[in-house]
């Protein structure tokens, strides 16, 4: 019983860290990239680190869960191509977080449900990351009177309202 309910609340509780940590690594670089002098592709590659640390910090944080789980509390360990090391753990974070899903290693019983709360966090910070870069790269272009070019010439005009 507490196989399949202990990862339910957790998956709740490391929803709750993961967005929060996510949320302050965000804050933290839009307030660098409101105080340092750069041009703006240099602003466009801090704020691509920025995001990518959060996204890692997240997959890490997950990866360590399902190594305590299955190293110190006896869950069933990861079946497929694994070891069970720490890498393989990383890997499979990394492959449940993007919802890449490859299907080489998956989780048996009370991981599973963990393993679905994980690819739901992971596809809204993704869609968060892709949210708060399109405002910030908006944003910096309205700062540098930057008019953005797109894709034709229609995109770019005004439509005639008649």
């Amino acid at each position: 019983m507490s196989d399949s309910i202990l990862p339910l609340f957790l998956g709740g509780g490391l929803t709750l860290l993961v967005t929060g940590l996510f949320y302050e690594v965000l804050c933290g670089t839009s307030r660098y990239i409101s105080k340092v002098n750069a041009r703006p592709r240099g602003y466009m590659y801090i704020m691509t680190v920025g995001v990518f640390v959060a996204h890692a910090l997240s997959i890490l944080i997950y990866a360590l869960t399902y190594w305590l789980l299955i190293s110190y509390f006896d869950f069933t360990p990861f079946a497929g191509e694994t070891n069970n090391r720490f890498i393989d753990f990383v890997y499979f974070s990394m492959t449940t977080y993007t919802s890449l899903g490859v299907g080489d290693i998956h989780p048996l019983q009370g991981l599973r449900m963990l393993t679905g709360i994980q690819t739901l966090n992971g596809l809204v910070l993704i869609t968060w990351s892709a949210t708060f870069t399109y405002f910030s790269v908006q944003k910096m272009w309205e700062e540098h009177g930057i008019e953005p070019k797109f894709c034709c010439s229609t995109c770019n005009k005004e439509t005639d309202k008649e």
